[in-house]
């Protein structure tokens, strides 16, 4: 990642000084391949099998441990300079907290739904008299709030995903087969450097949220859900389209129009001080309104993982603050007929918000 090392001591302060408030005198962070988030968040690395671990002391180096000798190595390229392989997690972890001194102290734990029962226990075994509690919210609360380098990364994802629309529009024609369409999506993105995306690609019929590619024909006349999300440099952007094939039918064209109308309506409450509920309220009432139906969320938060809070949903009062990032989407549907999913990735900015594509939505 191109990240500083001044952006590594910021996160660390920030992390600790929510420590000391909460008593704690170390943190147990679990990462894996589908979870990589927060323990990416404070090593700046990036798991590429299995699970890691992270030891993050109020005072003193942190230790990672890593699931091979591979990735020990590897690991020693991140913010970490003491990585270890470790055949046995919560062994190696309790030892490490021992040696730190938190027998009989606070111990939070990040990533309770990745972090192994077995590993837990073992943890619990070995040091009993641990407080062992949730701090999932300590590393949640950082990373939602991007600084300027992780900004800008996410803005240069956003890019990623223009580019990979750009390329697959290419292959949106009558007789082409879905598949063919997100190989273009991806072999773009592999080619400017992103090796890993969240990328999905339906073809009607009656597809109302993207999904993988299944081998369906494209026909004239309908269209293709592509769901486009880099992860560049360790951040995601997302780009959502109903792609045409063809001809749009005047239906279709109804459907894309109330979408956009919604976004327009729910960007304008993308500010500080509103509340994520009142982003999904105002489209949810333009989709409604002209007779169609918005079932999914409007949106949710994008960083290091593809879906972060918070959720775009009428019940969510959370106010959106400047630095968060957010992809808004909203959906219209038919149910049993279809429907489109437009959008894309926005920053929360002091005054309003920043849109991160220059794609059309279609």
């Amino acid at each position: 990642m191109g990240l500083s090392l001044r952006e590594r001591d910021r996160r660390a302060e920030l992390v600790r000084r929510a420590m000391r408030a909460q008593g704690l005198h170390a943190l147990v962070v679990a990462g894996s391949t589908m979870r990589k988030g927060h323990l990416q968040y404070l090593t700046d690395y990036t798991i590429s099998f299995d699970s890691a671990y992270l030891v993050h002391p109020l005072e003193g180096e942190p230790t990672l441990f890593v699931f091979t000798r591979n990735q020990e190595q590897h690991a020693r390229r991140s913010w970490v300079s003491d990585a270890r392989f470790s055949p046995d997690y919560g062994r190696d972890i309790a030892e490490r907290l021992r040696e730190l001194g938190a027998s009989g102290k606070g111990v939070g734990v990040v990533g309770l739904d990745v972090m192994s029962a077995q590993v837990y226990c073992t943890i619990q075994e070995q040091l009993p008299q641990a407080r062992l509690a949730d701090a999932g919210e300590i590393i949640m609360a950082a990373r939602a709030l991007k600084s300027e380098e992780e900004a800008a990364l996410i803005r240069e994802s956003a890019v990623m995903a223009d580019g990979a629309y750009a390329a697959a529009q290419g292959r949106v024609r009558p007789g082409a087969v879905d598949h063919e369409v997100f190989a273009e999506m991806d072999y773009y993105l592999k080619q400017h450097g992103v090796i890993e995306a969240f990328n999905l690609a339906t073809a009607e019929p009656l597809p109302a949220f993207p999904y993988l590619p299944v081998g369906q024909t494209l026909r004239d006349g309908e269209a293709i859900l592509l769901e486009i999300t880099p992860r560049y440099q360790g951040y995601y952007a997302q780009l959502t389209v109903a792609a045409p094939i063809g001809r749009r039918s005047a239906e279709r064209e109804q459907m894309v129009r109330v979408a956009r109308g919604a976004l327009e309506k729910g960007v304008e409450q993308l500010r500080p001080g509103r509340r994520a509920c009142d982003v999904a309220v105002a489209m949810k009432a333009v989709v409604e309104a002209a007779g169609f139906t918005m079932p999914q969320r409007g949106g949710h938060g994008v960083g290091l993982e593809v879906d972060e809070p918070p959720a775009l949903i009428p019940q969510n009062e959370r106010p959106l603050q400047e630095g968060m990032s957010v992809v808004v989407h909203p959906s219209v549907v038919i149910p049993g007929r279809g429907g489109v999913f437009l959008g894309g990735s926005y920053l929360v900015t002091r005054d309003g918000c920043e849109k991160l594509y220059k794609s059309e939505l279609q």
